[in-house]
């Protein structure tokens, strides 16, 4: 790749996978989130066991894709107990 055609992405995508490094790693230990790199954004999409689960995972993402736009849809997982019989066909 040329210096005329660096955009920046090759230090993005060294972030993306810095991330996902420090979720697998850090105190949030997840494997299962998806990080997305959609032209100029990055998308954090996944399910996580509870709230402090979420923010850790916010806070850890602030902090190593900050400057770049990032949209999180992190969902809590139910951890009820099913409340009937499940009906299979």
């Amino acid at each position: 790749m040329t210096g005329a055609d660096h955009t920046g992405s090759d230090d993005t995508e060294y972030r993306l996978a810095h991330l996902r490094d420090r979720l697998a790693d850090d105190e949030v230990g997840e494997l299962g989130l998806r990080i997305e790199l959609h032209g100029t954004h990055v998308t954090v999409r996944g399910t996580v066991p509870n709230q402090q689960r979420r923010a850790a995972v916010e806070r850890i993402v602030a902090e190593v894709l900050d400057g770049l736009r990032v949209h999180t849809d992190i969902a809590l997982a139910d951890g009820r107990p099913p409340t009937g019989a499940e009906d299979l066909p």
